[in-house]
């Protein structure tokens, strides 16, 4: 039998995973693709619809990006099934993803690079109306930005 329980975990748990170490894409973390393109765009704030499979604003769509959101989007029903709940119990479930663009500050571990706080907020309401909520909150830098020299620039 599902249940509505799970949600609550499940907001926390889609969050996670999609902010987490494995969601990595090409050549760095999906949160270094998306603050790349926030500071790029001067635009900080990506809103996810996740039923719909719908992100937004598209200037920070990067192939990256986008390929990412929808490949977690399409493991939400998948989530729900094996915490215990169904598509049928959620009416809507939207993420966002905010970065603090003006605040930066050195990366502990090696201040070449500057990381900028954000959040990723998760909200899923049931088909009863009941909203479920978790917010995780952060730093992050990008690993591959734009000033970063590669490697292999060092032998030329």
């Amino acid at each position: 039998m599902t249940s509505h329980k799970p949600l609550k975990s499940v907001s926390h748990n889609f969050g996670h995973s999609f902010i987490s170490l494995m969601n990595y894409v090409k050549d760095d973390y999906l949160l270094g693709h998306l603050l790349n393109q926030a500071r790029q765009t001067n635009i900080n704030k990506l809103t996810v619809d996740i039923i719909k499979n719908v992100a937004e604003p598209t200037e920070l769509l990067t192939n990256e990006i986008k390929s990412s959101s929808e490949h977690w989007n399409k493991w939400f029903p998948t989530l729900l099934k094996t915490s215990g709940s169904t598509m049928d119990c959620v009416s809507s479930a939207t993420m966002t993803i905010e970065f603090d663009l003006q605040k930066t500050r050195p990366y502990n571990n090696n201040s070449d690079y500057l990381e900028s706080p954000f959040i990723c907020e998760i909200v899923i309401i049931d088909d009863r109306g009941k909203e479920y909520k978790h917010k995780h909150e952060g730093w992050w830098f990008p690993e591959q930005s734009a000033t970063k020299k590669q490697w292999w620039k060092f032998w030329k």
